[in-house]
C-alpha cells in the first residue's frame, strides 16, 4: 500500500461508532478499500457503558462467518481486554439484584466510569459501497419490509433454542439487565413525555405500571434466538433481493419479535394499514417456519415489542444524534411507532 485516503462518513453510519472509508492505492493490492469503525468521542462513554465496541468486535469474530448471516467480511479487529468485562453477565446479574434506589445510584457511578476509561478498539470490514443503502427517513413499503424480515428470519431460525448462545460472555441476555434498563427509563420518562406526542402517553404509563418485570416477561414470552436489537433501515444494504445487515453493536440472545417490532416501528411508512402488517408479519412467520411459535404468539409478541422499543427510545435524549438527520430520523421513527402501538392496542384507552 503507497497510499491511504480516509474519508468519514455521516451519522447515519452510526451513532456509537465513526465509520470511515480508506481507500487503498498501490500495486497488486487484493482490496482497493475498508471501512474502518473506532468509537465516537461524543456518545464514547455511553457506549463503553453498554459495552458496544467489544460486542460487534466479538461478533464478527465468533459470528461473522455463519451462513444464515448475511454481513460484510472482517479483515480485522483488536480491542484492549477489559477483566470486568469478561465477566459482565456475572457483574450485571448481581447489580440487577440490587434495591432499585441503589440500582439508580450505581448507574450513576457506573456511568462515570465507563466515560472514563482509555480502552481501543478497531474493527476493519468489508466495503459495500457498491450496496444500495437503506435510508430510515425515507422508510419502505410493504414489499420492501417482507424482504428485510425474511433475511433476518434465516439467522432467527437458525439460532432458535440454541443453547451455544449461553457460551459467549459478551453475548447478553436481553433481560439480563431489565432492572437496571428499568431504573434508566424511569429517570427519563417524563422528561421524554414533554418531547412526544400525547398518543404515546398511555403506553408509557402502562410501561411504568407493569415495572421491571415488563422486559422480564417479554423476554419468556418466546423462545431465545440471536437478535440485532438495533434493525432499522440504516442498517441494511440492499444487492437486488438480498440483504446484508450492518452495525452489530446492540447484539443479543432474545425473542425474536424484537427485531420484527423493532423493524417495522423505525422504517414501515406512517401510511401502511394494520392488515398490511398482518401480512408482513404472516410473511415473517412463514419464513422463520419454526414448529413451536405460532402465528398468533408472533402477534402478541410483536405488540410487547412495540412497547419494549418506546421503553428503549426514552433515553436517546444523552445519544448525540449528529447533524440534522439524525434529530429528523427521531422523530419520524417516534411518528411511526406512535402509530404501530395505535394499530397493535386498538382497544388502549
Amino acid at each position: 500500500v503507497k497510499e491511504i485516503k480516509l474519508k468519514e462518513l455521516g451519522s447515519e453510519h452510526g451513532f456509537m461508532g465513526d465509520v470511515i472509508r480508506a481507500e487503498l492505492k498501490g500495486d497488486n493490492l487484493l482490496l482497493k478499500s475498508v471501512v474502518i469503525k473506532i468509537p465516537k468521542k461524543e456518545n464514547r462513554g455511553f457506549g463503553e457503558l453498554l459495552g458496544v465496541y467489544e460486542r460487534e468486535i466479538m461478533f464478527y469474530r465468533e459470528f461473522g462467518m455463519s451462513k444464515s448471516l448475511q454481513v460484510p467480511k472482517s479483515y480485522y479487529s483488536e480491542f484492549d481486554r477489559d477483566k470486568g468485562s469478561e465477566n459482565q453477565a456475572k457483574i450485571i446479574a448481581l447489580l440487577n439484584r440490587l434495591p432499585l434506589f441503589m440500582v439508580r445510584w450505581v448507574n450513576s457511578v457506573s456511568t462515570k466510569i465507563a466515560a472514563s476509561k482509555s480502552r481501543r478498539y478497531i474493527l476493519v470490514i468489508e466495503d459495500l459501497s457498491f450496496m444500495k443503502p437503506g435510508d430510515q427517513v425515507a422508510g419502505l413499503g410493504l414489499e420492501g419490509c417482507n424482504q428485510v424480515l425474511t433475511g433476518i428470519a434465516k439467522m432467527h431460525r437458525h439460532y432458535w433454542r440454541n443453547k451455544a448462545l449461553t457460551k459467549h460472555f459478551w453475548l447478553l441476555k436481553l433481560d439480563i439487565d431489565h432492572r437496571l434498563r428499568f431504573t434508566v427509563f424511569s429517570d427519563h420518562v417524563e422528561e421524554f413525555r414533554k418531547t412526544i406526542t400525547k398518543s404515546l402517553w398511555p403506553h408509557l404509563d402502562a410501561l411504568k405500571s407493569c415495572g421491571p418485570n415488563f422486559i422480564k416477561d417479554f423476554f419468556a414470552s418466546a423462545p431465545p434466538t440471536l437478535i440485532h436489537c438495533d434493525l432499522r433501515l440504516d442498517n441494511v444494504l440492499f444487492d437486488g433481493n438480498s440483504c446484508t445487515y450492518i452495525d452489530w453493536q446492540l447484539v443479543r440472545s432474545g425473542p425474536a419479535a424484537y427485531d420484527v417490532a423493532y423493524f417495522i416501528s423505525s422504517a414501515l411508512k406512517t401510511e401502511a394499514t394494520k392488515e398490511e402488517i398482518d401480512l408482513i408479519l404472516g410473511v415473517y412467520h412463514r419464513a422463520l417456519n419454526v414448529d413451536d411459535y405460532t402465528y398468533e404468539e408472533l402477534q402478541a409478541d410483536y405488540a410487547r415489542g412495540l412497547r419494549m422499543v418506546l421503553l428503549n427510545l426514552t433515553h436517546t435524549g444523552g445519544v448525540e444524534l449528529g447533524d440534522n438527520r439524525g434529530k429528523k430520523m427521531m422523530d419520524i421513527w417516534l411518528e411511526r411507532l406512535s402509530i404501530r402501538l395505535e394499530q397493535a392496542y386498538q382497544d388502549i384507552s
